[in-house]
């Protein structure tokens, strides 16, 4: 019984920042892929914003910059739901950090110049989780698009 719950507490707490200083960049960079494929892409356009946040956002040099965007594709494939990377955003970034995510969310879904009805409803969806206000979200919208 003990192993079980051992090994149930490890999982669950597999995506907590804790110690590890990549945890919250890792989590961020795992929602923006799965932004990037939202309309069936992640094209390179796509993909090159999610480089460029996780860089600018994190400051991350080139190869620790790569080997974080290969854990975080790992993390996503791994993950059964959103909810774990939102929550800990949600948790790990102030207001004004996750109004940023929310903004370079909308970098990424406006990357290919089209925004479709998947994207705009993942943004939708993601900013709620993120405990980002609704005001703001369109505020970054708009601030995204024109930029």
């Amino acid at each position: 019984m003990v192993d079980w719950f051992h090994n149930l507490k490890r999982i669950v707490s597999r995506h907590e920042p804790g110690d590890d200083p990549h945890a919250l960049p890792r989590a961020a960079a795992a929602l923006m892929l799965e932004m990037a494929v939202a309309d069936d892409g992640g094209d390179a356009a796509e993909l090159e914003i999610v480089h460029q946040a996780v860089r600018q956002t994190f400051g991350l040099e080139a190869g620790e910059l790569d080997e974080l965007i290969g854990q975080a594709h790992q993390a996503k494939r791994q993950s059964v739901s959103l909810y774990e990377f939102t929550r800990q955003l949600r948790t790990g970034l102030a207001p004004e950090q996750r109004a940023e995510l929310v903004e370079w969310l909308w970098r990424v879904a406006y990357a290919d110049a089209r925004l479709n009805m998947h994207e705009e409803h993942l943004v939708r969806r993601l900013a709620d989780l993120l405990a980002v206000p609704h005001q703001e979200f369109i505020r970054r919208k708009f601030l995204a698009r024109e930029g």
